[in-house]
């Protein structure tokens, strides 16, 4: 009771401009995004979803009835078929200290990273962008990993390489008494001459469409524990990783946030869904339809004045024909079939281009599509389109690292290496014969183009630190093998040196 009326002052003194209050996030003094961004990033959540309005048609009997409309989705199969080439069973993170490895792979092991990360970036690349945001559990003293999509994540400052300072929010609903209660969570990450903060602000709303007033963290049980101001020293980069789709924001050049893989084929993915739609309705209908005189469509009553049906009203296979006899008769429309999956397919061509996919990688017919070897052997659009993706996540995933011992340090978890190697073998053989990678590299090495160091680096996707143990150990048994081949003079060798 007491709470409610502290919250009818907060409403009064927001309409006075004594309390804080938001109709929207962009609202906020600290964030200068633009609000078509993020409609653009909620129109992509929406295709993803595949969230379309039902279709209205008019039934035999001339009543405008309403059937699901049929979508093919193709956002989701593109957006699956990228993470996929990007990230994959094979994909492995490690660094080069044992036990600073050991420790990592727990971490990953117990959030379940290969399988969650995979899954969030196909929404990531769908919508516009995935955001990792590594944090201690208090209860468990354990590192996890948490997902926040584009629509959650605000930037408040970035240069041309990087996001260095944001807004994530979290939204919350509950009844309170008839009510539901809309609550949004801001969580600002900031940097003040060169230490870190993590601010929180709570907004309290009755409406789905507002922020609403801002009221104390301890409103909410879950944030009863939340510091409004935490002071985060000894961190180099952001406790955030924001990873993008590779290439410009064509949509809005100046704004930092990615492109969906579905905004520059939105109209196409409308036009593939109303094609399929229309070729899913044309199957339904194309069943035998009766044709009968307008006699059969008039309306009868009966001794209670109920009305008489002839026909099911809401079904479109009785075709009425104006006539001064009454008749009835069958007949059964032939489908277009072929004309709709040349429709279809030839749309498909036209969203491959524009996604970055070679043609014929995606097909309505069942036809075969191009294997991983096809791929990299016609230096394809598909492997072009993977590999600038593959950099960016290879960047994304060694800043986790970092973050991830930088907050074990924070919190005592594990004592953080002075200097730790990362490697990320993203298991290119799924593409690339490794035996011609291997003759590549040692050509290369013949040739002097390139040092042993880095072809052993490149061939078995080792950190430096790693590729110099190997090295050590080849010398080594290079050594050995000498020794052994000419035994008789390192013999001859060491006795003349006696004498």
């Amino acid at each position: 009771m007491l709470e409610k009326i502290k919250n009818l002052f907060r409403i009064g003194g927001a309409k006075l401009g004594m309390v804080q209050q938001l109709e929207k996030i962009i609202d906020h003094p600290k964030i200068s995004m633009d609000q078509e961004e993020y409609d653009r990033i909620r129109n992509n959540k929406q295709i993803y979803k595949s969230v379309f309005p039902n279709v209205n048609y008019l039934s035999s009997n001339g009543i405008f009835q309403e059937r699901e409309f049929r979508s093919l989705n193709v956002s989701k199969v593109l957006s699956r078929k990228l993470a996929k080439l990007v990230f994959n069973d094979g994909c492995s993170v490690s660094v080069d200290d044992k036990k600073a490895n050991e420790f990592l792979q727990d971490t990953f092991n117990s959030n379940k990273f290969r399988k969650n990360f995979g899954e969030e970036l196909e929404a990531g690349y769908a919508i516009g962008g995935l955001v990792l945001r590594p944090y201690v559990d208090i209860g468990s003293k354990e590192i996890k990993i948490a997902y926040c999509r584009a629509d959650t994540f605000y930037p408040l400052q970035s240069n041309t390489n990087d996001i260095t300072e944001a807004v994530i929010t979290t939204e919350t609903q509950q009844t309170e008494g008839k009510d539901m209660i809309h609550y949004t969570l801001l969580e600002f990450h900031e940097w003040e001459n060169g230490t870190y903060y993590i601010r929180n602000e709570l907004y309290r709303s009755d409406r789905q469409d507002a922020v609403g007033v801002k009221v104390p963290l301890k409103t909410l049980e879950k944030y009863a524990d939340l510091q409004e101001e935490t002071k985060m020293e000894g961190f180099s980069r952001p406790l955030f990783v924001y990873i993008k789709l590779a290439g410009k924001n064509n949509l809005n050049i100046s704004s930092p946030l990615s492109l969906g893989i579905i905004d520059n084929a939105k109209r196409q993915l409308k036009d593939i869904n109303e094609k399929y739609d229309q070729f899913m309705w044309e199957i339904e209908e194309g069943r035998r339809k009766i044709l009968a005189s307008d006699h059969f469509f008039k309306v009868r009553y009966d001794e209670k004045g109920n009305p008489i049906k002839r026909f099911d009203s809401k079904t479109s296979v009785y075709q009425s024909l104006k006539s001064d006899e009454p008749f009835i008769d069958e007949f059964s429309p032939s489908l277009r079939s072929s004309e709709f999956i040349e429709s279809i397919n030839f749309i498909l061509r036209i969203i491959e281009m524009q996604t970055g996919f070679s043609s014929g990688t995606f097909s309505f017919d069942g036809q075969s599509v191009k294997t991983a070897t096809e791929i990299i052997s016609e230096n394809s659009e598909t492997f072009s389109t993977r590999s600038d993706n593959v950099l960016i996540v290879e960047e994304a995933l060694k800043e986790l690292v970092i973050t991830i011992f930088e907050l074990a340090h924070a919190y005592g978890l594990y004592n953080q290496p002075a200097k730790l190697g990362v490697n990320i073998d993203f298991d290119d053989g799924v593409f690339q014969s490794q035996d011609a990678k291997a003759d590549y590299y040692s050509k290369l090495v013949i040739s002097e183009l390139t040092s042993k160091l880095r072809a052993i680096q490149k061939v078995s996707g080792v950190t430096e630190k790693e590729a110099k143990e190997i090295l050590s150990e080849i010398k080594a048994e290079q050594l050995d093998l000498d020794y052994a081949e000419n035994e008789e003079e390192y013999i001859k060798k060491e006795l003349g040196s006696d004498e």
